[in-house]
């Protein structure tokens, strides 16, 4: 039987995330779209990246990848290893990304692959905005 790839449950963009010791819920705070700047390039200090999945089978290779739409450029990427106990289980995987530079604006995915299948796409916009003038 050929290994397929898990389902994907959800992918978020979010500030931080806060996972309870004892419960080991998890808390997604600051959830965004989009990223404005007014110059560029920029550097985004801190986003953490929230993935489920269910229906795997054994191990997987992973990958999180951050892709500027426009010109196919890769900004960054992570990569690691998950293992399904059964079919059953739902895969929770907490992403922090420190220090992200963005070079232009623009359209922005974030691509989730399992042994290099696309399993979960997010697009964000990141938008550059006139810098706030001080008050006279």
């Amino acid at each position: 039987m050929e290994k397929s790839s898990p389902i994907g449950l959800a992918i978020v963009i979010c500030d931080q995330i806060i996972e309870d010791k004892l419960t080991h819920k998890k808390s997604l705070i600051g959830i965004f779209n989009q990223i404005a700047t007014p110059t560029f390039p920029c550097r985004h200090p801190r986003m953490a990246v929230f993935v489920s999945l269910t229906e795997g089978r054994g191990a997987y290779d992973v990958r999180l990848r951050m892709v500027h739409e426009e010109t196919a450029t890769a900004i960054g990427e992570v990569k690691g290893q998950i293992q399904f106990a059964d079919m059953n289980m739902v895969a929770e995987l907490n992403f922090e990304l420190l220090n992200v530079t963005f070079p232009q604006a623009g359209l922005y995915s974030i691509e989730f692959y399992c042994d290099d299948n696309l399993v979960l796409e997010r697009r964000f916009q990141v938008l550059q905005i006139k810098p706030q003038t001080p008050p006279a």
